[in-house]
């Protein structure tokens, strides 16, 4: 619900990404937008204006949190083993989610929403085969892009399956994004490139053009990927046949050094694709990719819990490719808390790669950036004029480290989601606040 009358937030300290960070600064909103922001004597004598006031005290003010890669279908399966890899991970998810109903669904899907809003995230982008994403996210505060994914691997198959996954779309969007459009919007997510032909990859590709939208894949995530592209052999293979899906793959396959070799020498790179994981992929890869100015996201905790391999962010870097974070789903993570998932970032790039990410990078990468990478930048990522109202309210009163001097390491380092989270807010209202200030109230 917006509000009428315009609410000047008050705060010991502002981070916008648009400039410096402000200290003793307000943040004035309407309705849903910002329309100032700046220190607390720039707003004049707001007490006899006909103005809300807000003091958050002693508290830092930031931008939300952009979680560019999710699976909320999975927040009720629990960590699954995967000490095997990726492919005997997928075969035990498959067998752990046989006998679930919509309502086991439905409830580990909120699970997630609410693992996701309890940590500073206000947009995410979800990966799902199920219509059940849409629904509870409409029901939520939060903004979401939603990929419905898209598998088929029979070329035979392909008008087939783009009649059906577009009839898919045109159902979600008409029960669930109608009223909302702008906090909720819909693409396709073609799997990965093993699990969707050449005709069918063309189509969607056509499709995302035609519609400015961006398509979601999984490039390069796993070492077994590369053992089915150049000799049909893996831990892929005994995956797909235990469900029923190795006949058309074999029929249709190709020899390729890699999924992007593949997507490239059919002329099937494009920059709306958002591409996740990439930590089996090599320079030559990267070098494709930043060509055809397609983006990455890196799910830290999910490949290194995987056993797929740390991607390498410092080439990434040196390439040139604009990169974001996400937290992939909790069957392969301890939870969707992306400040932990930077915290890890930041010691495995340094451990593995020698690469020191500086505390503003590693927050843009969950915030400007990711917001530039889903092309949302001209209205999220920002504490600035004319941009949503999505910002988050952090107690800093007790944090150790807590200093004027960086407000990035601050809180990037320092802060607490379980502990220092006060506030969520977005489109310019509490979406979610912490119980104890709750029963305070």
């Amino acid at each position: 619900m917006n509000n009428s009358q315009p609410t000047l937030h008050l705060s010991e300290i502002i981070i916008t990404n648009n400039s410096e960070p402000i200290i003793n600064g307000g943040l004035l909103i309407e309705d849903s937008k910002i329309i100032a922001v700046g220190k607390t004597e720039d707003f004049g004598d707001y007490k006899n204006k006909n103005i809300k006031i807000i003091n958050h005290k002693d508290s830092l003010i930031c931008p939300g949190f952009i979680n560019l890669h999710s699976h909320l279908l999975y927040s009720k399966t629990g960590k699954i083993n995967s000490s095997d890899g990726l492919f005997p991970w997928l075969e035990q998810l498959v067998s752990n989610m046989k006998d679930w109903q919509e309502d086991a669904y439905i409830n580990s899907i909120n699970f997630g929403i609410n693992q996701a809003l309890s940590t500073g995230t206000t947009f995410l982008v979800e990966n799902t085969p199920s219509n059940l994403s849409a629904q509870e996210l409409s029901k939520s505060p939060l903004r979401a892009l939603i990929g419905i994914e898209v598998f088929g691997s029979d070329e035979s198959e392909t008008e087939n399956i783009l009649h059906n996954t577009l009839e898919q779309m045109s159902n979600c969007h008409s029960r669930f994004c109608e009223n909302d459009i702008k906090r909720i919007e819909l693409t396709f997510s073609p799997h990965a490139p093993y699990d969707v032909s050449k005709p069918l990859w063309k189509r969607l590709l056509q499709w995302s053009q035609e519609n400015s939208k961006l398509l979601l894949t999984h490039l390069e995530e796993s070492p077994d990927e590369k053992l089915w592209w150049q000799n049909k052999s893996g831990k892929a293979v005994n995956f797909w046949k235990s469900i029923n899906k190795l006949e058309p793959k074999l029929k249709y396959w190709e020899k390729y050094n890699s999924g992007i070799d593949f997507l490239n020498k059919n002329n099937l790179l494009s920059k709306n694709i958002i591409g996740t994981h990439l930590c089996q992929a090599n320079k030559d890869n990267l070098t494709v990719l930043k060509e055809k100015n397609i983006n990455l996201v890196h799910c830290p905790r999910s490949n290194y819990y995987l056993n797929n391999g740390t991607a390498n962010l410092k080439l990434w870097n040196e390439l040139g490719i604009l990169w974001g974070i996400g937290t992939d789903s909790i069957a392969s993570n301890e939870n969707l808390d992306l400040l932990q998932e930077l915290r890890f970032t930041i010691n495995q790039q340094n451990i593995t790669y020698g690469f020191n990410i500086p505390a503003k990078g590693a927050f843009k990468a969950i915030t400007s950036n990711a917001a530039k990478i889903i092309s949302k930048d001209h209205e999220l990522g920002y504490l600035k004029e004319g941009y949503y109202a999505d910002f988050l309210v952090y107690d800093i009163k007790d944090t150790p480290g807590y200093t004027y001097q960086d407000p990035y390491n601050l809180i990037v380092f320092d802060v607490d989601n379980d502990k220092d989270l006060k506030e969520v807010w977005i489109n310019g209202s509490r979406a979610w606040m912490k119980e104890r200030m709750l029963n305070t109230i």
